[in-house]
């Protein structure tokens, strides 16, 4: 084979086809003009006997009878251009050899500088693949994926292709991905995901159409979680959808530093009581039985039946945020309506007054005032009094007492939204909810840092496939804030303002964040006192130094038996959210016992939590990063080999 960095001549050897194309590109690449392959012929042995490789700008383009239609048509490319390199195969030596050879062009060349846009010198090689998926993995676009690999190559002309075959390759693939549709797609990814993870538990509805109705997922580190923080589940479904209408829900609770943990995930087609249910069932399922104590939800009926079907022991609790806001707009008109019969009877009064003399004047001045002020109070208070109901009212008979007062000032049109609230009181009143083990969540907007994180990655353009790549991406970034608040920890000493034994403790047993509520509580426990004591029931007053929003003055009973260490609070403090109160706190303090009770400090609250192992139905131990140990040692090669391959390139005989 000839030498193939020189002119093409007659005679010439150039190997295989494959070689002579090869040959072809470069040699046009080197001179300013693109290429293209125009006809070859084929011999019996189905092996071409000769081809013939010609100019970009050979031919001319065939005229259309639609041409006519055409307001603006594309400019003219082909040229007539006659520069040709016709190939013929020598049976004898195996090789194709150049039969013809034409290299005089009718048209200009393009400069040395731009060659690199002549289309068969772009190509986007395999290597380069992987760093293009990478980059639109991790939610960069395309003209900043291009300008990085293009620096990294050594500049634009270097990198050997241009920002719109990046694109077009990123189009390719995605359009690759979804070829047989969004069930084969989610199949796919899950196949993929299962490869990586062994403990990645996946369900699809299938209807009877082979059509993917419901999804629900977790995998090994949302398991784990689970496992340890599961107690309270918040399931939220206020996330937009994504390009296929399919509605997001997502498990998440509280992990022991108080933040935002993942515990599932689920992409349902509608939401009926049917999907939610099902959707309900297998997450239960994925998670060896477990069910969560307590649940928080929207206030929709379909999840509220699902609930009762598939978890009829679980507390079911509505989200007040919701709630209040419901129940603004439909009080906000009493306010508005008031105000405006309060300026016309002020009017009126205004109109009567001009009779009388300027002392009655005043006195009546006063007295409407007055009155007006007592009237706007008691007609504006509506709100008000539902979130007493909402959050004050710690007794049953209060409750019933007050909301039986604010239904009575509702016009009639208002009894559906008063029923319909009323009858699911027991999912959003403080005085019944005040029992129930909730972790001191009252709504899911506790998780609205999670739908804020989806905002930022997900869009409802998305397919399925590139949908469930950038949830990855929010809950990778989850899980790196949780490492994050687990290195402060260890790094830096919790702050203790008091020198108290109990609080010490606390310190070295608690979270930053929890450790920060129980100390409060402590700062509270300085303004309880003894009220009385009978037998073990103590009862513990507050001094009226102590803000009422943030500490309740009402006396609390507190019973106390130092033989089995047990101690209850009337507030509920421990049960609701699982440290003890400041009234508790008193009455060991009284007593002289400066610890915390063993049976009082919840492992789920402490720095070792995360130390729990978690086992599945099969009996195996559930680990959350199967690939941990592999990307370690990725991370120690790239680190090895990246200063290697830096200093190799800058010398010809190293490289």
């Amino acid at each position: 084979m000839d030498n193939l960095n020189g002119m093409p001549h007659v005679g010439m050897s150039l190997g295989t086809l494959d070689e002579a194309w090869t040959y072809w590109k470069s040699f046009g690449g080197r001179n300013g003009f693109g290429v293209r392959k125009c006809y070859g012929r084929k011999g019996k042995d189905n092996i071409h006997s000769s081809y013939t490789f010609v100019c970009a700008c050979e031919g001319e383009r065939k005229k259309d009878k639609r041409d006519y239609l055409t307001k603006n048509p594309r400019a003219e490319t082909r040229r007539g251009c006659k520069v040709l390199l016709a190939l013929k195969f020598d049976k004898n030596c195996q090789q194709y050899k150049v039969k013809k050879c034409h290299l005089e062009h009718n048209h200009p060349l393009q400069k040395p500088e731009a060659c690199y846009l002549i289309p068969t010198q772009r190509e986007v090689p395999e290597i380069a693949l992987i760093d293009i998926n990478l980059a639109d993995m991790s939610g960069i676009r395309p003209k900043e994926s291009h300008e990085l690999l293009s620096r990294q190559a050594g500049g634009v002309r270097s990198i050997g292709y241009t920002k719109d075959d990046l694109k077009s390759c990123l189009r390719d693939k995605r359009k690759k991905a979804m070829e047989y549709g969004a069930a084969v797609s989610i199949l796919k990814y899950f196949e993929k995901r299962a490869s990586e993870d062994p403990f990645l538990q996946h369900f699809e509805d299938i209807t009877e159409n082979k059509e993917i109705a419901n999804i629900v997922w977790m995998d090994g580190t949302m398991r784990v979680a689970y496992g340890r923080f599961g107690e309270v589940v918040i399931f939220d479904t206020t996330f937009g959808t994504n390009n296929e209408k399919w509605a997001l829900g997502t498990f998440v609770g509280l992990n022991n530093f108080r933040e935002i943990v993942i515990f599932g995930a689920a992409l349902m087609c509608d939401q009926t009581t049917e999907s939610f249910a099902w959707v309900f069932t297998k997450f239960v399922e994925a998670n060896g039985g477990k069910k969560p104590i307590t649940m928080f939800t929207d206030q929709d009926m379909a999840i509220g039946n699902a609930l009762k079907q598939v978890l009829p022991n679980t507390k079911h609790g509505l989200c007040v945020w919701h709630i209040m806001k419901n129940a603004q707009k439909k009080l906000c008109k009493y306010k508005k309506k008031n105000d405006k019969n309060d300026k016309d009877d002020k009017n009126d009064n205004d109109d009567e007054d001009d009779e009388d003399d300027k002392d009655d004047n005043n006195d009546n001045d006063d007295s409407n005032d007055k009155n007006d002020s007592n009237d706007k109070k008691d007609k504006q208070g509506l709100m008000g009094e539902f979130l007493k109901c909402l959050f004050k009212y710690e007794e049953e008979e209060e409750f019933e007492k007050a909301f039986e007062a604010l239904a009575g000032k509702l016009d009639k049109k208002d009894e559906k939204w008063k029923n319909g609230i009323y009858e699911c009181k027991e999912k959003w009143a403080y005085c019944f909810m005040k029992n129930s083990y909730t972790l001191g969540i009252r709504s899911t907007q506790a998780s609205e840092s999670m739908n804020s994180d989806l905002k930022n990655y997900l869009s409802c353009k998305l397919d399925v496939n590139r949908f469930m790549e950038q949830f990855d991406r929010v809950v990778d970034a989850k899980r790196e804030k949780e490492v994050k608040t687990e290195y402060e920890m260890r790094k830096k000493l919790p702050r203790v303002r008091y020198n108290i034994p109990i609080i010490c403790e606390a310190g070295k047993l608690y979270t930053p964040n929890i450790f920060e509520l129980f100390h409060k509580e402590c700062e509270f426990f300085g303004s309880a006192y003894i009220e009385s004591i009978d037998g073990h029931t103590y009862t513990v007053g507050m001094c009226n130094n102590i803000n009422d929003k943030e500490c309740s003055r009402k006396s609390r009973q507190v019973v106390w038996n130092r033989d089995d260490q047990s101690i209850a609070c009337s507030c509920k403090k421990f049960e609701r959210v699982g440290i003890l109160c400041c009234h508790a706190i008193k009455v060991l303090d009284r007593d002289d016992i400066k610890n915390i009770p063993p049976n009082y400090i919840l492992k789920r609250w402490t720095q070792n939590a995360n130390d729990d192992i978690v086992v599945d139905r099969e009996e195996r131990v559930v680990i959350e990063d199967a690939l941990l140990e592999a990307r370690n040692r990725h991370a120690q090669l790239m680190r090895l080999l990246g200063p290697t391959c830096d200093m190799v390139s800058r010398d010809k005989e190293k490289f």
